[in-house]
């Protein structure tokens, strides 16, 4: 247990510096091709997770298969879960006579 300790509260700084890191990133006026950069530190926590605090280096071939599966899995949820949002189209809404005379006075 003390051989442990060491290296998930490392861990835990680790994910706390990467954590500072990306809410630094998104207050950044980022071009909109740029911001895919943001992805690279929340890669890099699930890569701290899955090792540091899942163990999944001293595990065998099934174990690491049935993570990078649920992970794959994962991707294809949120993947298709923002398939509406990123491709709707925003159309205005006409102006109606009310919201006109409210608005003028």
């Amino acid at each position: 247990m003390r051989r442990v300790l060491p290296g998930l509260v490392g861990a835990y700084a680790l994910l706390l510096i990467l954590l500072a890191a990306e809410i630094y990133g998104a207050f950044l006026p980022l071009a909109r091709p740029a911001r895919l950069l943001l992805l690279i530190p929340a890669l890099l926590m699930a890569g701290v997770v899955a090792t540091a605090f899942m163990g999944l280096r001293r595990e065998g071939a099934p174990t690491i298969m049935f993570a990078v599966s649920g992970a794959l899995w994962l991707a294809i949820l949120l993947g298709l879960g923002m398939l509406d949002p990123v491709t709707r189209a925003m159309y205005p809404a006409p102006q109606s006579a009310v919201s006109a005379t409210l608005k003028s006075h």
